[in-house]
């Protein structure tokens, strides 16, 4: 049978045994590295950064204490003196710190790099060695830009069409993710016609896209110089939204359009050899002034050919005064050339035109017509005059 109170008797005695030896063995001294700071965290590609840890000793002394630090390639420390630190004897129960300047290369990418601590000491004439890792986040923000803008065509006036096209690229450390790039022209005198939006599902640091947006310009736009906002939104890493703007430059230039709006003869059928002006009222329906207007005929006819207008502007219009001779009879084509300049720049328009003056024989015929007249009326008088006496 087995004696219970002698089996508890034994088991004190082993504990108290173990108790006895670990009294009697000298402790080993572990220095352990302390993360006290890594700011800031996560940080950029191309950004430095802070880290400062501390040697603290819980035990018995140590000697020869050295502490290296071994980074990642992305990761750079600016003072090379600082990979390895000699420190001496670090008491029991006393500490160190050491703070290290480093730098994130510019050409890292998103994501966790390591950073590698290891601190050698002597205890008791033995060689101890301790390690530490730390991760450093490096993560990049995105930041998108437009550049290379171009207009096509360079000149628009009200009613035009254009195109707008630019590059947009990634010019921060991160990558950019569900992107919306957007014209806006709520509240300015443009249509864009067609998709006011392209989506770009990701565009990684450095990476780059054409775009191109096709516009319209209202017809009562003033001739001005505009501004069209160009947004764009996406996420970074993290899923944040970011926004920024930029934004196109165009000038809406003015645009002359010249017609003729009527024609006036003096007299209205002038005859061979005869003087007789016309009158010709150019009318400006267009949006822009028609400066330095001139208009020159292109006629057989002898007399002045040529006429200045000046400035004409939109919806108004102005007289051209030409004096002829009719030299010649029948139906006598001719034409009237307007050249003006605009926003745009110089203009010329023909009209082809003809005016009809009549023969000089046509003239000779008004006396005997004249006399036939009067010899007509004088016998119906007389015919009349005979009956009333009868």
């Amino acid at each position: 049978m087995v004696d219970i109170k002698s089996i508890f008797n034994i088991k004190y005695v082993i504990a108290a045994a173990l108790a006895f030896i670990l009294i009697i063995t000298p402790v080993n001294a572990e220095l352990g590295i302390v993360l006290d700071s890594l700011s800031p965290q996560p940080v950029e590609p191309g950004q430095d950064f802070v880290l400062s840890v501390t040697l603290s000793n819980e035990n018995s002394d140590a000697s020869d204490v050295m502490l290296t630090l071994l980074p990642d390639s992305y990761i750079i420390l600016k003072n090379e003196h600082d990979r390895v630190t000699t420190i001496g004897n670090i008491i029991k129960y006393g500490a160190f710190t050491k703070t290290y300047q480093l730098h994130a290369n510019s050409n890292a990418v998103s994501g966790s790099y390591e950073i590698d601590l290891s601190t050698r000491w002597l205890n008791n004439g033995q060689l101890r060695i301790s390690n530490k890792t730390i991760n450093v986040i490096v993560r990049g923000t995105p930041q998108l830009a437009i550049s290379n803008i171009t207009i096509t065509p360079e000149l628009i006036s009200p009613l035009d069409t254009f195109d707008i096209a630019f590059v947009v690229s990634n010019e921060g450390a991160g990558i950019s993710h569900d992107v919306i790039v957007s014209t806006v022209t709520e509240g300015l005198p443009f249509v864009t016609a067609g998709t006011d939006t392209k989506v770009i599902k990701t565009l990684d640091r450095g990476e780059q896209i054409q775009l191109g947006f096709r516009i319209m310009v209202k017809d009562k736009a003033d001739i001005s110089s505009y501004s069209i906002p160009v947004k764009m939104e996406y996420k970074d890493e993290n899923g944040k939204n970011i926004s920024s703007q930029s934004t196109v430059g165009v000038k809406v230039l003015g645009r002359a359009k010249l017609s003729v709006a009527n024609i006036k003869t003096e007299p209205q059928n002038p005859s061979q050899g005869e003087h007789f002006t016309v009158t010709m009222r150019i009318e400006n329906s267009g949006t822009g002034d028609a400066k330095s207007s001139k208009i020159t005929f292109t006629t057989p006819l002898e007399g002045n050919k040529t006429a200045f207008l000046g400035k004409i502007k939109p919806n108004d219009d102005a007289p051209a005064i030409f004096t002829f001779i009719a030299s010649e009879s029948g139906n006598i084509p001719y034409s009237a050339s307007v050249e003006f300049e605009d926003d745009l720049g110089i203009h010329t328009q023909t009209w082809e035109l003809n005016q009809y003056v009549s023969g000089k024989e046509g003239n000779s015929l008004m006396a005997p017509v004249s006399i036939v007249a009067v010899v007509v009326a004088a016998i119906f008088y007389r015919f009349r005059w005979k009956k009333r006496a009868n």
